[in-house]
Formats: structure tokens, sequence, C-alpha cells
């Protein structure tokens, strides 16, 4: 599986280098491999925002340099998608940091706030099998930081998680597990929990930094308004333009940068629709998210609503982390016919929705945005397993 991505990475990122004018070869008067850093240094650097980024939106003053940027864009034959339609994808399960996916970016400037505030801990929520809390934990200890990541599980109080997926990560940099059953998370709410736990580590004596699930917050949502000025400049660069943008959606934070950022930008004028594909709540509890995301960017965009920006579409299907057959079944024809492979939780939902739209509403060209989240394709191993058993009998 991980040689198939490996395979792939090295023909996007050199189609995408001759479309955008130069070349990925290697030549003699070309600095050793030693020498080249490729921006993902873990060191600070000044940040400068779009220059369509209004004033009042306030840009944050650095960045850490944590992900491998600009990801590559290439052509994607799907499945399930009608030939007269061009499917690209944006390879956002390629900026490293321990296959981080789309977390790097929003976490490239919040642990840059971290730092500069002198902080020497983190604090984030998710699920049992946290793409985004394993993320943290491996980024965090690469910029001498302690994770502390809350864990949702009903799992018995002493028992032992074990190594599955994102958890044998979040176990090799071992980060300080919070576990919190289900009833209790439901009850108090993931942003409250962190806060105890922060009283409870500055009690400690501990500087501890706090951030929402997914790092959705203002200063995360400059992780995709960034992608989307990426993405502009690649597009730009190769030529092409697209007609939809699809993502997954989850916590809301890169809905949020990618909205702003389409419709700053004006890309959204010029003709392109942005659809957020949701796999965690229902189209309307993600629309009142974004719109409080927008206020706390700035306060004078509450006349623009997200409802206005971008549509989202329920993907969630059995529920969030919960997969059926039918999407297994295309997340394995998807591997098996363009080498990409899609997450049970976030991506695998989300482009089996993207097909289903690209049939009922065909364009030219569409863009998928691929936000990473292999390891928790581990957990659903038996299920897998039982369909690829069924097939052979």
């Amino acid at each position: 599986m991980l040689a198939a991505l490996a395979a792939v990475a090295a023909s996007a990122a050199t189609l995408v280098a001759l479309r955008s004018g130069t070349s990925s070869a290697r030549t003699r008067s070309d600095p050793p491999a030693a020498s080249l850093a490729l921006g993902a240094t873990g060191e600070e650097a000044l940040y400068s925002p779009p220059k369509w980024a209004p004033a009042s939106l306030t840009p944050p003053k650095s960045r850490l340099r944590l992900a491998h940027l600009p990801t590559p864009i290439h052509r994607w034959p799907l499945p399930k998608v009608a030939e007269e339609t061009e499917v690209w994808i944006k390879r956002d399960d390629m900026t490293g940091c321990e296959l981080s996916g789309n977390k790097i970016r929003k976490l490239e400037f919040l642990l840059a706030d971290a730092k500069a505030k002198g902080c020497d801990c983190v604090i984030t929520v998710g699920g049992f099998q946290s793409n985004h809390c394993r993320a943290t934990a491996a980024a965090a200890r690469r910029v001498g930081l302690e994770p502390h990541i809350i864990l949702r599980s009903d799992l018995e109080p002493g028992a032992d998680p074990g190594m599955c997926g994102n958890l044998l990560v979040d176990r090799m940099v071992d980060a300080k597990i919070h576990f919190v059953s289900d009833a209790k998370f439901n009850a108090k709410g993931g942003w409250k929990l962190v806060c105890e736990l922060r009283e409870d580590l500055e009690e400690e004596g501990k500087t501890p930094y706090a951030f929402p699930s997914g790092g959705s917050n203002a200063l995360g949502t400059w992780g995709y308004l960034e992608a989307l000025r990426e993405i502009m400049e690649q597009t730009e660069s190769a030529g092409l333009a697209f007609d939809r943008i699809y993502f997954g959606c989850g916590s809301g934070g890169t809905a949020a940068g990618l909205a702003l950022g389409v419709h700053l930008s004006g890309m959204r004028d010029a003709g392109t629709e942005l659809v957020a594909l949701g796999v965690d709540d229902s189209p309307d509890i993600f629309y009142d998210k974004l719109d409080g995301i927008f206020r706390s960017c700035f306060s004078d965009f509450t006349d623009v609503k997200s409802r206005e920006i971008l549509t989202i579409l329920d993907c969630v299907g059995l529920g969030y982390a919960q997969a059926t057959d039918e999407e297994l079944r295309f997340a394995l024809e998807t591997a098996r016919a363009t080498g990409v492979c899609l997450d049970p939780v976030y991506t695998g939902k989300a482009a089996l929705g993207m097909a289903r739209d690209l049939r009922a509403r065909p364009v030219k060209r569409a863009l998928f945005i691929h936000t990473g989240g292999l390891l928790g394709t581990y957990a659903k191993a038996e299920q897998l397993q039982a369909l690829l058993t069924a097939e052979r009998s």
C-alpha cells in the first residue's frame, strides 16, 4: 500500500513540475540531496498573507516549516465518474510529518504560536483513532513540545488501548494520552475537556497551549487559506481551471480556510464552486460551525454566510468513523484503478460522495483534495479482510 503511494507520488511530482515549466531531473550542477531541506525544516519563518486577504483578517506573524509543500496536483481516473469529466487530485496526503495530511498545514501556525508564547506542552482532543491528535503528537515532539491528547473511548479504565493505526504513532512518540468515555465527552464536550486538562497542567507548573479538535479555530484557518493560495499558483502556472473543488469536511477548519480563500480571492466569482463532503455532522450543523469560525476570524465578515460561499453535502453514512461495505469497496476499487489509497473516515466517504455528485451534476473539470488519514485504515482491517475473502470465494 505504501509502496503504491510512493510510486504515485514520484510520477505526480514530475507531472506538476513539467506543467509549471520546471524540471525535476537532477543535473551535475545540482546541489547534493543532503543540502536540500525541501522547506520542511521545522524552523520558524515570517509569514506574508495572500494579497487578497483583507487587513481586517489579522494574519499570523509566523509559521513553522513542517510540511513538504507544495503538494502535487495530477490527473486521477476515479472509478464511477463519467469519462467527459476530468478529475484531478491535490495530494495533501503527501505533506509528510508521519502521514499528517491536512492537519500539518494548521499545525504550522498553531505550534508557531505555542512556541512564541513560551509554552512547553500542547493539548488537543479527538476520536479514538484521531488523525489530528496523532499529527499533533508527532509535530509537537518535532519542535520540542510535550503532547497531551484527549481521546474519546469506551475502553474500561486501565485497559490497554492497543497499537493499531494512529494509536501506534501516538505511543511511539510518547504522547500523553488521556482517555475519556463517550458519555463524558458527550456530557461536557471536547473543548471543555481540553480546558479542564489545561487547568490541571497549569497546577502542575506547566505552560500548556490548547486548541480544539482538528485545530479548527481562527488561527488554524490560515492553514487552508494558504493552501488555497498554493492551489491558485499551481493551476495558474499549469493553465488549469477547475469548475468545482471537493474535499472531506470533519471539524470545519479546512472548510473554513478554503471557503474564505475561494471567496476572498475571487475564485468563486470566476466560476469555481467549493463543495464540502461532510463526514461527521449534518450540513446545517457544519454551516453554523463555519459561521462561528468566520466570526472569530474577523468581526466585519458577519455579512457573508457560509451557505453563500460553499456547498455542503451529507456523506456521513452510518456515522463518523463507521464505514459501509459500499464505501470500503469503493476505496478498494480506487486503489486498484489509480494507486491512490483512501481512508475509511474522511477521503473514502468524500470521494464516493464526489463521484455521486459528479454523476448528478457533471462538470468539465473537478479537483479533489486528498486530506490524508491512511493510518485510520488499519482500524478497518477486519472489515476489509472480510470483503477481500468474499471476493476470492
